[in-house]
Parts: structure tokens; C-alpha cells; sequence
């Protein structure tokens, strides 16, 4: 299943958001001079919309592979002939009756 594959690598993308985060409070604690408000916000700002893209991106792929997996075990199964669900219908109104 290679679109499995192509799946992990974009979870592991979205822990980047840890990283990120780390810069940031870096930068507020100890970078050679602290971010003004306007500066954080933007970058918060953009932080959020990126990783809001990114995890849209792979919960897409997520229902795809799903889907494809779904798909694929339903074609196993195959339809009740007509005559079968006739009988079946009749063993269930009779085990009603009893």
C-alpha cells in the first residue's frame, strides 16, 4: 500500500509544530532582542494557518487511503442472489412466528 507510505512522512511533518513553537519562545527568552507584539502575533498567526494546511492536507490523505481499503475489502463481498434473500426473509418471519 505505497500510499500508506506517503502518509507517514506528512505525520511526521506536522511534529515540526514543536519545533516551531520552540524557535518562537526562544526567540522570546533568549533571542539578541525580543519580538515585538506585532512581530509574535504574525508569526503565531502563521504558525496556525500552516499547520491548519498541513493537517487538512494529511487528514485528506487519511480518508483516501481509507476509502481505498474500504473499497477494496467490499469487493469481496458479494450481493444475496434474489432466491437467497426470498428464503431468508421466510426463515425470518417464521422464527417471529415462533
Amino acid at each position: 500500500m505505497s500510499e500508506l507510505c506517503d502518509l507517514e512522512p506528512m505525520i511526521m511533518d506536522c511534529w515540526h509544530v514543536c519545533d516551531d513553537i520552540e524557535v518562537v519562545f526562544k526567540q522570546i527568552g533568549d533571542g539578541e532582542r525580543e519580538p515585538t507584539q506585532d512581530e509574535l502575533m504574525n508569526t503565531l498567526i502563521g504558525l496556525q494557518q500552516l499547520y491548519q494546511w498541513k493537517f487538512e492536507q494529511m487528514f485528506l490523505k487519511y480518508e483516501q487511503i481509507a476509502q481505498k481499503i474500504i473499497d477494496r475489502d467490499l469487493s469481496y463481498i458479494r450481493p444475496m442472489p434474489e432466491d437467497e434473500i426470498g428464503r431468508a426473509t421466510e426463515r425470518a418471519k417464521f422464527n417471529k412466528s415462533t
